[in-house]
């Protein structure tokens, strides 16, 4: 019996000095446990004085207690200068840290330093264990590098001197992270009780005893790490992504023992509250065809920057298809053809490329000042879907700026979209320059995807109106599709044999494609290739980023990120005044290439229309809409027939017609002398306009021989 309560009093008080700040051995000289946060400041445990926390932040579940959030973007924990001890020759850095991405360049897990020659090129990357910079800096930097790794930096006789671990941690994981800097010996790294890196010098060390200590954000803003054009990539505020808990510091160097043994008293009993990031694209699963408002949630921390209440978003479902086509934030409202949750098919907007400032495109405007999106036509026949925005650069230029009105380039889409998951893009250029490039196959991955994840290495499937296609392989870095004279390696030169349908072979039952007009050039995109890293180009600075870069290029795959395929180079068109224009088709399908043939030959070749009826005008094809134009002269409607003059070269494959100023009137269809229920091969939508309501009438068939077609309005 006594034996029993000598060991439940033995249990008590070690669990009495683990819930306490003073774990067995040494204690620490500042330790902060974000256990409690009052009106944005929260206690420093040893002398009780209050640190600021700027920013977004929110507590979840700690290693003990609870632990502080830091969004990526915002977040900061400052502890004023006078309230820091000054610290002994010897000293260690301890906290618990979960990462949710790594940095865009260093981000401190704690730091106390001066900041000269901070933004220097030779603190813009990660630094090699034996770089020694010879600047005058003093003080600590104890953080996370933009690969991953876990580094120390420290301002001594020597210089500022750097220790960096060798292997990176791991993401959504709690580890435990420890430095220590010993006089005339060196500096240690620790993870998880283990030590990773060493780097041993006689160092004494200097501290920057004016400067604030600050948690999870750097004094100065940075250039992110890693970019495409250093130019058009610029400095900006960032801070740490994940969690970051039991912050301590010592004054004095943990021997190996204690710190193991530290690692093994705090060692948390649950995961931390990071579940795997996914983008987000609406309920999964087919949804009665149309188009929605919403508001799509990515993770807190990103969804809390946005300030925004409800229907932000567009989602566009369809009746027997788990696909979406998904107008997001996180893209700038660049819509996304959504496979499954998994698997997205974007593209580019109407983007320029100037020496001075980089490119001016839809990617860069992070905030969505110069973009939004809104639902013109929603009918069970088709949806339409309008986007307008303006190219801008990294550095906020604008795109071909007249100097006399002030006005730089605009872009108006419209996306008209029909229940068999074809949609046609159309887009308009405003300008008083040249006509822009609009199109490029991209593709977008999810945190925790590589290229290689989503499509397979025989990624692109291209085919004319012949019906010959040819798939291009990735394998060894992009492929070529043109000779030194600029023709197809494996198509004609004449319009029906050069390649318009172009498919990406995604790991998903459904495949994207576009269709093109014949006057199109595809083209590989074969820049920014790094080979050894992926397959493909790949870079992170779009989608969902905040920074000012017009490319940074992945290290790894911890955050959404973009690859590039090809330019499928649709024609521009002058339109009336100052105005380009280009059109072009998107969908999805489960079946092979080769059935696309009818969509593609009755996009690109229509059938003639032929009206008989009194009363009506003939207004033809509008490849902008994939639909028959027919108006209507005053008065309640009379019966309207109408023939599709079809063939093998210009089949008659799921058409629509809209007739303008048709009104409310109930109608009967017949298809060739057959009547045809509604729903079976046809539906219906009326549109408001002002003044004025018109019909949309949307049919499913597959025809090589001419079809008529009748409306028989209801009396």
């Amino acid at each position: 019996m006594k034996n029993r309560l000598l060991v439940s009093l033995a249990i008590f008080l070690v669990a009495c000095s683990i819930l306490s700040a003073e774990l067995p051995g040494r204690k620490p000289t500042l330790y902060w446990n974000f256990d409690s946060i009052e009106q944005g400041k929260t206690k420093e445990e040893v002398a009780g004085g209050l640190s600021v926390i700027n920013g977004n932040y929110r507590q979840l579940n700690g290693v003990r207690g609870r632990a502080l959030v830091f969004d990526d973007h915002t977040t900061c924990v400052s502890h004023p200068a006078e309230n820091v001890p000054v610290l002994n020759s010897d000293f260690t850095l301890s906290a618990w840290i979960a990462l949710g991405a790594y940095p865009w360049n260093w981000v401190p897990i704690a730091a106390q330093e001066n900041t000269i020659s901070l933004n220097s090129n030779l603190d813009q990357y990660c630094w090699p264990d034996d770089m020694v910079v010879n600047s005058p800096r003093d003080g600590f930097y104890f953080g996370v590098s933009p690969e991953g790794y876990l580094g120390l930096m420290v301002g001594t006789n020597k210089g500022w001197i750097v220790c960096r671990s060798e292997s990176k941690l791991p993401l959504r994981k709690w580890i435990s992270v420890m430095a220590v800097f010993k006089k005339q010996v060196g500096l240690e790294l620790y993870i998880d009780g283990k030590k990773v890196a060493e780097k041993s010098g006689p160092y004494s060390f200097s501290q920057a005893k004016k400067e604030p200590l600050r948690i999870g954000m750097n004094r100065e803003k940075r250039e992110p790490a890693y970019p495409v054009r250093p130019f058009a990539t610029l400095a900006c505020w960032y801070s740490f992504d994940g969690l970051i808990d039991e912050v301590k510091i010592f004054n004095e160097a943990l021997s190996l023992e204690e710190i193991a043994g530290h690692y093994a008293a705090e060692f948390p009993k649950d995961e931390p509250g990071l579940p795997a990031r996914v983008m987000p694209s609406g309920p999964e699963g087919p949804g009665k065809f149309g188009a929605y408002y919403t508001t799509l949630n990515y993770y807190p921390e990103w969804d809390n920057l946005w300030p925004v209440v409800k229907d932000a978003e567009v989602v566009v479902q369809f009746d027997n298809s788990p696909v979406r086509v998904v107008f997001w934030r996180g893209t700038r409202y660049s819509p996304v053809w959504a496979m499954d949750r998994m698997h997205w098919m974007a593209d580019q907007s109407a983007e320029n490329f100037t020496d001075q400032d980089g490119c001016q495109e839809h990617m860069l405007d992070a905030k969505c000042q110069f973009s939004h999106v809104r639902i013109v036509e929603n009918t069970e026949a088709r949806v339409v879907v309008h986007w307008r925005y303006s190219p801008v650069a990294a550095n906020g230029s604008r795109s071909q700026v007249d100097p006399v009105s002030g006005w730089s380039d605009w872009a108006d889409e419209y996306y008209t979209i029909y229940p068999d998951q074809v949609g046609v893009r159309k887009v308009i250029l405003h300008t008083k320059g040249g006509p822009l490039g609009p199109q490029e196959f991209i593709v977008l991955c999810h945190p925790g995807q590589r290229p290689e994840d989503v499509v397979d290495l025989k990624a692109l499937t291209m085919m004319n109106l012949s019906g010959q296609h040819q798939t291009y392989d990735w394998s060894a870095g992009p492929p070529r599709i043109l000779d030194p004279q600029g023709r197809y390696l494996h198509f004609g030169d004449r319009p029906e044999e050069k390649p318009v349908v172009l498919m990406v072979n995604m790991k998903s039952e459904y495949k994207p494609y576009e269709i093109f007009e014949t006057g199109n050039r595809v083209r590989v995109f074969g820049i920014e290739y790094r080979e050894g890293i992926t397959h493909f180009p790949w870079w992170n600075h779009w989608p969902v980023a905040q920074i000012p870069s017009d490319g940074r290029y992945c290290q790894a795959a911890d955050r959404p990120s973009h690859f590039s395929l090809a330019w499928g180079g649709p024609p521009p068109h002058r339109g009336e005044g100052d105005i380009f224009w280009w059109a072009w088709l998107y969908g999805a399908t489960n079946k092979p290439i080769k059935t696309l043939l009818p969509l593609a030959r009755s996009w690109a070749n229509p059938p003639e229309i032929r009206v008989y009826s009194n009363g009506y005008k003939n207004h033809g094809y509008d490849l902008t809409q994939r639909c028959y134009l027919i108006s209507k002269s005053a008065g309640k409607p009379e019966a309207l027939e109408v023939e599709l003059v079809a063939d093998d070269k210009s089949p008659v494959y799921n058409p629509s017609l809209y007739i303008e100023n048709w009104g409310d009137t109930k109608f009967s269809l017949r298809i060739n002398g057959k009547d045809i229920q509604k729903r079976d091969r046809y539906r219906i939508g009326y549109v408001d306009r002002l003044g004025k309501k018109d019909l949309i009438v949307w049919l499913e068939m597959d025809e090589k021989t001419p079809v008529k077609i009748s409306l028989i309005p209801e009396r």
